[in-house]
């Protein structure tokens, strides 16, 4: 770990040794031969713990002896961003001043206030030499463990197997028909034995799904808010929660639960109080409504309910757990024999025996040894190295084994997950940005700091310490979480070293005083924050509500993120080193010149991100900070922020989103954003045929999102784009509804390698699937006409299957087409037919098809054997009746429904 800190600590003296300011100043001079002192010494130091940390050294000693380097770099990186900061070097007339002031001999306290913090530094550096020599550290340490195999070998989803007499039991209590009484259903068991996998594998069985008609799902985690949690219950009944207070929200909830048979789970509860609160909305109307709960402690069982035993989760037998650890270490399944991997299996069995029967622990051990080489001494490096005593806290043990091999890098990117609240679904993106702007990626050649962090979070991923809950069309994570555990040894192990500190209420800030970073987890933060946190912290993120935050003391502030409510601008002024602002207020609206102008004066900023914000025109300031790597501007207002008169120089920017043409650019080009990746523009205003110079220099994008009033593909000429063979994701929609344009496709007007297409305000001229079919590695289409089309069957009382079909359209999908589309959504588009030719769609696993009347059910559907979830919104009992079939005929699809260019929402079928 401290390997990693002064990597950034070192490079960070590199940066200033070199600066202008030494070479102009002479002053200055003796500091910077005073920083090169403090490298070299450095660099020793950063040796010494590469050797250590490669021998898993675990002496108390030692450990003590890094922590103190580690605080001796914290010293240094504070001491050289005070000094950056305090210096007026660079400031307008400062320079010809001091040099003047220098001649006379005059003595400049900024400068001898410095020395005096390096003199006191390198004190402490001697003092800790001595102690390592004294106590003989440096002689402590076992032999170097051989590096594995860096080539990871993918492992897929979580699996867990032996649960199937587990799931049996408790289908079978949630469907007593001799109890139509509301009941609740415990699953108990310690955090890591895989109480949440079984209640989505009950959730998921047929039998539930026919039973229930909407099944409810609530995590509620240790630190729970009782308000959070009845909003989402809510959200998931379609109650809008805004401005509902308690008890308004609560009756809500039961007029709406007192209609239906329910079922609802509650997972990782953690108290009694909130069952005896939650059950004040729990309606009982004898109709067999269940309520499922997972926990870790009885007593939370038995206060919900005794009508059926608490179903205490048994860990895997010996046969389980060595079937779950090979699925994971050796994913292509090779067959174990008395040949030569006898020796092999024999391991395996000693690694499983260590998890005692522990789902999550046999899941991360065995994909730590996916990493490794698939051999003996490989398998048994590791294994000596796990001498562990039965003390009850195995599961934790093997992961803490997994968190030591992780590469140096990898081990801070893993610790930030400490700072999102538990069971937080966590954007990617976002994420990966956040490690950029912390210093947490090396840079790697041919690639980009973001592209770095995608392979950094897929590794994790890979190595089961990260589970990716969902993925984008090409296979990159979406979003992602941590299961509980290891986010218990991500904050503990962030607490160790100072990385990161969690604050869950006001009290927790006076164990922050040293932290780098906080993350700050409760409501209604309206005190001032510097009236806590070390002046010194680099990270503020928020996870609540939050008012009146004042941030002018943080003058080494480098990342501030999920800000909401009023924030006064003085606040930012304080911090010029800011990299990374998110925001989610209105404030910006009623500030923008003053916001904006503080934007141009930061020098440093990377990410911006306003998407939750409310704002207008900024465009005057944002294109002016050269340094910004990505911009994601609010689409809720009235109307998308305008590009620049004059472009600066962007040479950083990979992304943007969302930005309007404007009509005062001195040239259509975007001349120097040529590292842009992503990029979301509404280009109405320009001419067609001059959308391809507006775009002629950019050769990196790979995600396009257009607007306008009219796209017409075919004069826009998407084949003249530099990016046309790299696009794998485009979005094209037309902001007249009324007037949709017809959707005309012909061959090579689309980028052949197109992952996800989206089309929104068309009318299909013809038919577009003989084009669209031969895009090899299509895997998400989605087709939408306008918000809303006429019904021509609403005029017949429903008594006919046939209405007018003059304006309506047929469509083929042929037989060896769209081999890998697994998604596909045609929405209010007037179709007549559809014939789905045998061998089309090989991959399909998700269709929905609303609002396209008179279109009868196609007979071909029936063979999509992927097919695993399908909505078809119909008009006419007939054709209802068709879906009824097709659902008998398959009893394991499922029905979805679709928020429009949204995710699919699972609203479990009836």
């Amino acid at each position: 770990m401290a390997e990693v800190l002064l990597n950034a600590v070192l490079g960070k003296l590199a940066e200033f040794a070199v600066e202008k300011a030494f070479q102009k100043f002479q002053p200055l001079h003796g500091i910077r031969k005073d920083v090169e002192r403090l490298s070299r010494e450095l660099i020793y130091i950063q040796e010494f713990i590469r050797d250590a940390d490669e021998k898993h050294i675990v002496d108390h000693r030692q450990m003590r002896w890094v922590n103190d380097i580690m605080d001796i770099a914290y010293q240094i990186e504070d001491v050289v961003d005070i000094f950056r900061l305090e210096c007026p070097e660079k400031l307008p007339g400062m320079r010809a001043r001091l040099k003047r002031l220098a001649k006379r001999g005059t003595q400049f306290s900024f400068i001898s206030q410095f020395q005096e913090e390096i003199r006191l530094i390198q004190e402490r550096m001697s003092e800790i030499e001595d102690y390592k020599r004294k106590y003989r550290i440096d002689s402590l340490g076992k032999d170097k463990v051989p590096q594995y195999d860096p080539k990871l070998v993918p492992i897929g989803d979580l699996e867990v197997v032996g649960f199937a007499t587990d799931r049996d039991n408790i289908v079978k209590c949630l469907l007593d028909e001799t109890n139509r009484s509301l009941a609740v259903v415990s699953i108990v068991g310690p955090g890591g034995l895989g109480k949440t996998t079984l209640a989505r594998k009950v959730c998921n069985s047929n039998d539930v799904l026919q039973r229930f008609g909407k099944s409810i799902w609530i995590t509620i985690s240790q630190k729970y808010d009782l308000l959070d949690v009845l909003r989402k219950i809510a959200q998931n009944l379609t109650i809008d929660p805004t401005g509902l207070h308690g008890i308004e929200l609560g009756n809500l909830i039961w007029e709406s639960l007192e209609k239906k048979r329910y079922l609802i789970v509650l997972d990782d509860v953690w108290t009694e109080e909130l069952w005896v609160e939650i059950a004040k909305v729990m309606p009982d109307t004898k109709n067999g409504s269940r309520i499922l709960i997972t926990t870790r402690f009885a007593n939370v069982a038995k206060r919900a309910d005794t009508t059926y035993d608490h179903y205490e989760l048994p860990v895997l037998d010996d046969k389980h757990s060595l079937e779950l650890f090979l699925k994971k270490a050796i994913p292509k399944r090779h067959k174990f024999s008395d040949g030569p991997n006898a020796e092999l299996y024999s391991l395996a069995k000693e690694f499983a025996a260590k998890c005692k029967g522990l789902p999550l622990a046999l899941v991360v051990l065995g994909s730590l040894l996916s990493t490794r080489a698939y051999n003996f001494h490989a398998w048994n490096d590791l294994l000596q190295t796990m001498s562990w005593k039965d003390d009850g806290s195995e599961c934790i043990k093997i992961i803490a084994t997994s968190y030591d091999n992780l590469p140096f890098a990898k081990k801070l990117c893993f610790l930030y997950f400490a700072a999102f609240p538990e069971d937080k679904k966590i954007e990617a993106k976002l994420l990966q940005r956040l490690w950029v702007a912390e210093r947490l990626i090396p840079q790697e050649e041919r690639r980009t700091l973001e592209e770095t962090a995608a392979c950094f979070l897929e590794d994790l991923v890979q190595r089961s310490m990260v589970q990716a809950s969902e993925r984008f069309p090409d296979g990159s994570v979406k979003y992602c979480l941590v299961h509980d555990v290891l986010r218990d040894l991500a904050v503990q192990k962030a607490k160790e070293i100072n990385f990161l500190m969690v604050c869950s209420k006001p009290d927790d800030w006076k164990y922050c005083t040293k932290a780098r970073r906080v993350a700050i987890h409760y409501s209604d933060v309206n005190e001032p924050i510097g009236n806590y946190a070390s002046p010194n912290v680099r990270s503020l993120l928020f996870f609540g509500d939050s008012s009146k935050l004042d941030f002018s003391k943080y003058k080494v502030l480098r990342v501030l993120g999920n800000i909401e409510g009023e924030v006064k601008l003085q606040s930012f002024k304080g911090s010029p080193h800011l990299r990374y602002l998110q925001l989610k207020t209105p404030w910006i609206r009623h500030n923008e010149p003053e916001f904006g102008k503080w934007v141009k004066s930061m020098n440093y900023l990377e990410t911006l991100d306003l998407r939750s914000s409310r704002h207008g025109d900024l465009s005057r300031w944002i294109w002016h900070v050269k340094s910004v790597r990505h911009v994601l501007l609010s689409h809720i207002t009235s109307g998308m922020t305008p590009g620049p008169a004059t472009w600066g120089d962007l040479t950083n920017l990979q992304t943007l989103t969302d930005v309007k043409y404007n009509e005062s650019w001195e040239t259509l080009e975007l001349p120097n954003i040529t590292e842009l990746r992503e990029l979301g523009i509404d280009i109405d205003g320009i001419p067609e045929k001059e959308v391809k110079i507006l775009l002629g220099k950019l050769k990196h994008v790979v995600c396009l999102k257009m607007e306008r009033n009219i796209i017409d593909l075919e004069k826009i000429g998407t084949g003249f784009f530099p990016f046309y063979e790299n696009l794998k994701s485009l979005v094209l929609i037309n902001n007249r509804p009324k007037e949709m344009f017809p959707l005309v496709l012909g061959n090579d007007m689309l980028p052949p390698h197109l992952i996800e297409l989206k089309l929104k305000g068309y009318k299909l001229g013809s038919d577009p699937m003989p084009v669209l079919e031969k895009l090899g590695s299509l895997n998400t289409l989605q087709i939408y006409g306008a918000s809303k089309v006429e019904n021509p069957l609403a005029t017949q009382n429903n008594t006919s299957d046939m209405g007018s079909t003059r304006n309506a359209l047929r469509i083929q999908c042929s037989a060896g087409g769209f081999v890998l589309l697994e998604e596909l959504v045609l929405e209010s588009l007037m179709l007549e037919e559809w014939k789905i030719e045998m061998g089309a769609m090989p991959k399909l696993k998700r269709l929905s098809v609303m609002n396209c009347a008179p279109l009868r059910v196609p007979p071909g559907l029936i063979h999509l054997d992927n097919l695993q979830y399908l909505n078809w919104a119909t008009y006419t009992r007939t054709y209802l009746g068709a879906i009824s079939n097709i659902f008998e005929q398959r009893p394991n699809l499922r029905n979805w429904s679709r928020d429009q260019f949204g995710d699919f929402v699972s609203i479990d079928s009836a």
